[in-house]
């Protein structure tokens, strides 16, 4: 019994609403993950060892800069990745700026 491969239809994958879908709930996930696991250490640290008011607002400022630049760089990592399998092409070593993974954000090539 031999049968075909037949390829998958397209569902839409490559269109730019779905991109930023995929991409803003990837970055929402990662980056808040982290930020409340964080916060909940820097929390209880604070407690168990009466560190006091002032640490705790240290750092919850600290982490939510982390956390915020965590969320740009997922971001625009995924976006970029999104973008790239939508054109074809293979993924490339990500970088930690995230500029560089807008560099190339022009219009997506179609494969037709």
């Amino acid at each position: 019994m031999y049968k075909e491969a037949n390829p998958r239809p397209h569902h839409g994958g490559d269109h730019p609403v779905a991109i930023f879908i995929t991409s803003l709930s990837a970055a929402i996930v990662v980056a808040g993950g982290f930020g409340i696991i964080i916060e909940a250490f820097i929390v209880a640290g604070a407690d168990l060892f009466q560190l006091g008011s002032t640490f705790v607002l240290v750092g919850s400022v600290i982490t939510g800069l982390i956390t915020l630049w965590l969320f740009a760089w997922c971001f625009a990592r995924s976006y970029h990745v999104e973008r790239r399998l939508a054109a074809g092409l293979e993924i490339d070593e990500p970088k930690l700026s995230i500029l560089a993974n807008f560099r190339d954000s022009g219009p997506i090539p179609s494969r037709s």
